[in-house]
């Protein structure tokens, strides 16, 4: 009978039973354990230990949490926040300035200025910039868009092959950029690099094709002195004329460009760095020059994607109209960490201590997508 078996089971295992309890007791709070030990979907908010060189020789030590290239606007209605920038080399408030007078859209913009008589960085540069906040950097290889306004003033000298970078992308590493725009000798330009080899992507009509038959000899070496005596000999030699070019046709710019020659752009620094080196081809629109902006805002737009297999991809706009396209090796081989980041302000040689300019930022916008520039 069925109560028969029932007692005669418990007859045979009686004594198992409370050891079997026992052993699930023990054995649950285990799984339990392993359980919050298994790796979740989720992840959890992660702080980066940020160490910022202070120019005193210090350092300035932040935690920060991570945003990993988020979207970012900023129209400078107030000083930079250490959410998006990294304001600790901010350590001259005098040269980073919310300015009201001269703005692109609403109230404000932010005026970086540098001065002749600047203190000189370990390398002998004159170095005012806004960097991109370390935890909110995006990795490079990633599409990432960049929009922005901007305008220089103050003085300018076409001659002595300043060296003037007014916005640079670099990797995590010590090397050139490999997205830049520059200002050699007064011109806008923009150049991209791979390693050593760097191109002439696409310049502005800047004021080197002016007409300065006044401009003597003298004075142009004058302008070529540094504060230990002539900077390069060969740019002390030079006459004006090889700066103040006669301009170029747009199949003459475009060939140019194609050979990348640099005795047609003799605003250039550092020339010997220029190469038609195939790995980086450059395709330019049927009206690729770009605006000056010592004669008002330049509306910027970028599409950015690095690459060292030769994947990379960087458009171009300005004032809403396209401009070029770069694809191929574009980045360093050399490298220290897999970031990017983008600065922008003034990185140049040294010139005079009279010298005296602003360059103006507003409507600064970056994001995976277009979407989130326009």
């Amino acid at each position: 009978m069925p109560d028969s078996d029932l007692s005669d089971t418990f007859r045979r295992y009686g004594l198992l039973i409370p050891v079997l309890a026992g052993l699930c007791l023990l054995v649950s709070p285990q799984l339990s354990v392993a359980d919050d030990l298994t790796p979740k979907n989720e992840t959890s908010d992660k702080t980066d230990i940020i160490v910022t060189p202070q120019q005193d020789g210090g350092v300035h030590i932040d935690e920060m949490r991570q945003s990993k290239c988020a979207v970012i606007i900023d129209d400078f209605d107030e000083y930079p926040s250490a959410s998006n920038w990294d304001i600790h080399r901010m350590n001259r408030p005098e040269n980073f300035q919310i300015e009201s007078d001269v703005v692109r859209d609403g109230g404000h913009a932010l005026a970086i200025t540098v001065f002749g008589d600047d203190e000189l960085d370990s390398e002998g540069n004159l170095k005012n910039e806004l960097w991109e906040a370390r935890q909110t950097r995006c990795n490079f290889g990633d599409e990432v868009w960049y929009s922005f306004s901007f305008k220089i003033a103050g003085t300018v000298w076409p001659a002595g092959s300043t060296r003037w970078v007014i916005g640079q992308w670099k990797e995590d590493s010590g090397g050139s950029p490999f997205l830049a725009q520059r200002f050699d000798n007064g011109v806008f330009h923009i150049t991209v690099q791979h390693n050593d080899i760097r191109k002439l992507v696409v310049q502005a009509e800047g004021s080197y094709q002016q007409d300065f038959k006044g401009f003597s000899r003298e004075l142009q070496q004058m302008l070529s002195l540094d504060r230990q005596g002539f900077r390069n000999r060969n740019d002390a030699s030079r006459t004006s004329d090889e700066f103040l070019g006669s301009g170029l046709s747009i199949p003459e710019l475009k060939k140019a460009i194609e050979t990348q020659d640099t005795s047609k752009f003799p605003f250039l620094a550092d020339p010997q760095t220029y190469s038609d080196y195939p790995g980086i081809q450059i395709e330019l629109s049927d009206d690729p020059v770009l605006p000056d902006p010592t004669t008002g805002w330049v509306d910027m737009r970028y599409r950015v994607k690095g690459s060292r297999v030769g994947q990379g991809i960087i458009e171009i706009w300005a004032n809403n109209r396209f401009i070029a396209r770069v694809t191929g090796y574009i980045g360093n081989d050399e490298f220290a960490g897999k970031t990017q980041y983008f600065k922008f302000g003034h990185y140049r040689d040294y010139d005079r201590d009279d010298l005296q300019s602003t360059v103006y930022l507003d409507r600064f916008r970056r994001g995976p997508h277009r979407s989130d520039v326009d």
